[in-house]
């Protein structure tokens, strides 16, 4: 079972800042990530993936990007209000222990992504893989950080890859 988190592709200047919306490069960066995660992730794998999204506009048009290019069903796609760009870590780790049960609990694994901001993509990544107050991992827009665990807590998590769309040009 995998969480992948991911920042938001490149989003254009303005306020207020929910409701930035992606630059036509960031809706690049964000095709080009989900056309590499449907390489990677086979049909029977996408079928049972949810999309967790920040609320803000340019991670809603991310996800959308990313579920046009994983063939994903709207039911596939949930927003949650606790992943926006200054929100507090401890919420996002508690909620992923109570929604994401240990892979012992499953009988059929799921994978998660979860497309949110920095610094906040950048911490729980770090936390779940190094534990609190590690050394953070630099999130450019549209990164994505593919981890796996058994128990979803702070320091338990392996990092399997982590990409960015300029690697994948």
């Amino acid at each position: 079972m995998s969480v992948l988190i991911m920042r938001h592709g490149e989003a254009q200047a303005g306020s207020p800042d929910a409701s930035r919306e992606l630059s036509e490069h960031g809706r690049e960066e964000a095709r080009r990530m989900g056309q590499w995660l449907a390489r990677q992730l086979p049909a029977e794998r996408r079928a049972r993936l949810t999309l967790v999204v920040s609320p803000f506009t340019r991670a809603q048009q991310t996800a959308q990007e990313i579920a046009s290019a994983l063939q994903l069903s709207g039911e596939q796609l949930t927003t949650i209000q606790i992943i926006t760009p200054d929100d507090p870590l401890t919420p996002v780790l508690d909620w992923l222990q109570t929604h994401v049960p240990p892979r012992s609990d499953m009988r059929e694994p799921r994978d998660w992504l979860i497309i949110s901001h920095n610094p906040l993509v950048s911490s729980l990544a770090s936390a779940l893989v190094d534990g609190p107050g590690s050394t953070q991992l630099a999130f450019a827009t549209a990164s994505l950080a593919w981890l796996d665990a058994d128990v979803w807590a702070a320091g338990l998590a392996d990092l399997h890859q982590f990409v960015s769309p300029v690697e994948l040009s």
